[in-house]
């Protein structure tokens, strides 16, 4: 282990006291060592530990990021683990112990179990099997069917822990709301305002402020013309918004998920929601190109993600309705990436050329106006 004096990065969490938080959980069990995770905007650490039935790995995250959400969204995050192991199939980590509050260790913090296979980053996905990447697909339907599931819930927005429980934030800065279409308008309104005033969610990151300006009217009058029109969305349910391949755990020779991770980024919504947001992801780098794709690969990935989705899920169904829906949130999502560029640009090595994803952003977009 290195020394606690050693240098450490911003928000590092040092390993004499990561040896007391774990501790703090299970006393019986002993550090042994640590390999540190850089990825993510909070402290997550492998730790091998000793415990009185042998040696295991394990993960300890902590909440050591600024954003005024961070410690809410945390609490929730083993508060689902735990939910979805007692209620569902989908495969997640088993959870050891937390920790919401301590006067000496960063809180929240969670001990989990270590899942063992292969995580795939967007740049990769590419060159997967065709068949591996299907894979993937159908098994994002049948893990997101379970976790919907779970629901309904009442209102509408992000879902943080609180009082023991996981709830919808309602705060005047972020209210809750009763229908999830005046929540969609409402929100990427915003998104529009923020590429027009600023150029997106990180002004100090972007270089062209003025990139989408001509789009902005368009998509805006778009949105205005559509969304109050669509047929009313489902009940709103727990979704996962980062399901992505760098938040999977795969077997390497079949596909098959281990573990779905990274649940501190959850909303109450519509399912139909989450599900455009998750194939979007899936889709990336290079077959999220065609806002209607049911043809070529595309198209075929998208089955696959639907029909395990309806395998498990009776009274589901991808009729017209449900088809058109979908069809606006991933127009959506894509709002949201394009308020993200400078940002990805700087840490997704497939977005490193900012002209050539702009140009891909604006073709998409051009397929609603």
């Amino acid at each position: 282990m290195s020394s606690a004096d050693e240098e450490q990065s911003p928000g590092e969490i040092s390993d004499e006291m990561l040896t007391e938080m774990v501790r703090h959980l299970r006393s019986s069990w002993t550090l042994e060592k640590v390999e540190r995770v850089e990825e993510g905007v909070n402290s997550t650490v492998v730790l091998s530990v000793n415990t009185s039935i042998g040696d295991r790995r394990t993960v300890l995250k902590a909440i050591t990021s600024s954003h005024p959400l961070a410690a809410d969204r945390a609490r929730a995050e083993p508060m689902v683990l735990s939910l979805l192991q007692r209620e569902t199939a989908v495969p997640v980590p088993v959870v050891f112990g937390t920790c919401d509050d301590h006067e000496t260790y960063p809180t929240p913090y969670f001990l989990m179990e270590y899942v063992d296979g292969e995580t795939i980053s967007a740049a990769d996905a590419p060159n997967l099997s065709f068949d591996i990447r299907k894979t993937i697909f159908r098994e994002a339907g049948l893990n997101l069917a379970g976790l919907h599931a779970l629901g309904p819930l009442d209102e509408v927005g992000d879902l943080v822990g609180k009082d023991g429980k996981v709830s919808v934030l309602d705060t005047p800065e972020t209210p809750s709301h009763d229908v999830f279409h005046d929540w969609l308008l409402e929100s990427y309104e915003e998104t529009l305002d923020q590429l027009l005033d600023e150029g997106g969610y990180f002004p100090e990151l972007t270089e062209n402020p003025n990139r989408f300006d001509d789009l902005v009217p368009e998509i805006r009058d778009y949105l205005r013309g559509t969304i109050p029109d669509l047929p009313p969305s489902q009940p709103p349910t727990y979704c996962h918004k980062d399901y992505g391949y760098w938040n999977l755990v795969v077997a390497s020779e079949t596909g098959e998920t281990r573990a779905v991770l990274d649940w501190a980024n959850l909303m109450s919504a519509p399912p139909g929601f989450n599900l455009a947001i998750a194939e979007s992801k899936l889709l990336k780098p290079d077959l999220n190109t065609d806002a209607s794709a049911s043809a070529g690969r595309a198209g075929e990935l998208r089955r696959a993600l639907w029909n395990g989705y309806e395998s498990v899920r009776d009274e589901w169904t991808f009729d017209a309705a449900t088809r058109e829906r979908i069809r606006v949130y991933r127009l959506a999502f894509r709002l949201d990436q394009m308020a993200c560029l400078p940002l990805f640009a700087n840490i997704d090595p497939t977005l490193d050329d900012r002209e050539i994803r702009a140009a891909e952003h604006r073709a998409f977009v051009e397929q609603y106006l």
